[in-house]
């Protein structure tokens, strides 16, 4: 009876680390993202609206210049819960004025928040996940140029 008991608790610990290993979130190497602070504002403009940054990340019912005020609020609704999308702005405590180029681009490339936890579902980094880093760098360095909010984040309610 112990031995099964045994073998068991040890298959669960087994599965548990497995598990672990599969789905921790992994950063992009910094290698790859040593040019993450030398992108180019006006190729990042294109990619900001091609990319629809707008369409989640401004303040529900923004019109005209006050769309690039990415401040979030808008409310996704999904199986899981109601999500709500961030103040994404260059405000230090609200928004991601306090990242690096490098945390952005694991935002967007890798679903990792800069404190290394995963975004995803809420944040469907998949959409993105195939950008080139030149092109990441390029839609930072125009992020930095729009304005910033100090509106607070919302919470999700999962």
């Amino acid at each position: 009876m112990k031995k099964p008991a045994l073998a068991l608790a040890f298959l669960a610990l087994a599965g548990a680390v497995l598990f672990w290993l599969l789905t921790a979130p992994v950063r992009i190497g910094a290698g790859e993202l040593a040019a993450m602070d030398q992108g180019d504002a006006a190729a990042g403009e294109r990619i900001f609206h091609a990319g629809g940054c707008v369409s989640c990340h401004a303040s529900p019912g923004a019109k005209g210049e006050d769309r690039k005020v990415l401040s979030g609020g808008l409310a996704l609704k999904t199986p899981f819960g109601t999500f709500h999308a961030p103040n994404i702005t260059t405000d230090r405590q609200a928004g991601i004025g306090a990242w690096s180029g490098a945390d952005f681009a694991n935002a967007m490339l890798a679903g990792v928040s800069p404190d290394g936890r995963h975004y995803y579902p809420a944040f469907p980094y998949t959409s993105y996940a195939r950008m080139k880093v030149g092109d990441v760098a390029d839609l930072w360095a125009y992020m930095k140029t729009l304005p910033g909010s100090s509106a607070p984040n919302m919470a999700h309610e999962i």
